[in-house]
């Protein structure tokens, strides 16, 4: 498999890889500046980024035009980042084969469409729902409530 991200910066990093009963493996990850030199080489396409500041979807009808027909799509980031129409009719053209979804535009109330589409993998984005990151957030608002409060006790 050939990994490319794409980044603020161009260049190669090495991640680490330890496969149980094989080994471990450094695989060369090359992390280009541009989306638009990303889309056309990717057969699945993982999205993990913020919303975007002005609002605007990172995949739109433009960047699934540039696209290889077949792509496979999981985005794992926020509701937005994928424009739901332009996905939808990517997915009729054949363009994208498959999206995995667990997040969407009009949470918590997604499109019907997405919902039925049989070439749409759709789950609750609850990766925050572990037990381990609910005690570190219960953690987190403790100290800040703490603090909060000692600003207010007079000295």
């Amino acid at each position: 498999m050939n990994v490319i991200a794409t980044g603020r910066s161009s260049k190669t990093v090495e991640i680490q890889l330890s496969i149980q009963g094989i080994g471990d493996f450094n695989v060369p990850v090359q992390v280009v500046d541009n989306l638009s030199t990303v889309l056309p080489k990717a057969d699945f396409i993982s999205l993990h980024v913020p919303k975007q500041p002005n609002g605007e979807a990172v995949l739109g009808k433009a960047e699934f035009d540039l696209m290889k027909n077949g792509v496979q799509i999981v985005n794992a980031a926020r509701g937005g980042v994928v424009d739901e129409t332009a996905l939808l009719e990517a997915i009729a053209s054949g363009k994208v084969a498959f999206a995995g979804l667990d997040v969407f535009e009009n949470e918590p109330n997604p499109r019907a469409d997405l919902l039925n589409n049989d070439a749409i993998a759709t789950t609750p984005h609850i990766g925050a729902a572990t037990g381990e990151a609910q005690d570190r957030i219960g953690l987190e608002l403790a100290s800040l409530i703490i603090a909060e409060f000692g600003k207010q006790v007079p000295a």
